[in-house]
């Protein structure tokens, strides 16, 4: 007659610790695997939230800019002479700035700050700069969103005055040719119409900071001319 053993009861009770451990390992790797992709996830919406905010304030320095461009053409329109001299309060400079550092990066003493908080640049960073150049005194703000902008323009000329005078260096764009002839596809000497040139203006660089919620900063430059 044959006879069945029964397994040990020791050897069963460890079976059955070896795969609560096993068990246990999962459970510690889900869980690990879980936070990971909970990181991932906070960090992916952190990073698109900050590129949102990045978005917004460089849409308001764009409307800045053009608050910058129309400011000029009021005063030319008002009269030629009056982007000639400097107009501290409107964060106008008839003239070129050497050594300007906007974004206040340059480590050297040499360098001129823009007085973007309005306070002698002491919240800049780096060694106390040579000069110390005010922007727009008013704030363009906008309530609803939290941005803040302030712009600076700078005349490209080597000096304040008129950009007629000898002394005065302005560089400027080519001049381009405008012409309004009867005769379709064809203009020549013999034409009724002569060729003039376009008169263009000088330079003006236009700086723009603006800050925006989570410290956020953008500073952007365009050059243009009339």
């Amino acid at each position: 007659m044959m006879t069945m053993k029964r397994p040990h009861l020791a050897t069963r009770s460890t079976s059955r610790g070896a795969s609560l451990v096993f068990a246990m390992m999962a459970v510690v790797a889900l869980s690990l695997a879980a936070v990971a992709m909970v990181r991932s996830v906070d960090t992916g919406l952190n990073i698109l939230g900050n590129l949102g905010f990045k978005q917004d304030t460089l849409l308001a320095a764009d409307q800045a800019t053009q608050t910058a461009i129309r400011w000029m053409q009021t005063q030319i329109k008002a009269s030629t002479a009056a982007l000639d001299a400097t107009q501290t309060d409107a964060g106008y400079s008839a003239a070129m700035i050497a050594d300007l550092d906007p974004a206040a990066t340059r480590t050297d003493s040499a360098r001129v700050l823009i007085d973007w908080k309005l306070d002698a640049c002491k919240s800049q960073p780096g060694p106390t700069p040579k000069a110390c150049v005010q922007p727009l005194k008013t704030e363009i703000t906008d309530s609803g969103s939290g941005l803040s902008s302030r712009y600076l323009i700078v005349r490209m000329c080597s000096a304040a005055g008129s950009s007629t005078d000898g002394s005065v260096r302005c560089p400027r764009p080519p001049s381009g040719s405008s012409t309004v002839s009867g005769e379709r596809n064809q203009l020549t000497s013999s034409s009724s119409t002569r060729l003039g040139s376009s008169t263009v203006t000088e330079y003006y660089r236009i700086i723009v900071r603006t800050e925006g919620v989570r410290d956020t900063v953008s500073l952007t430059e365009t050059l243009v001319h009339f």
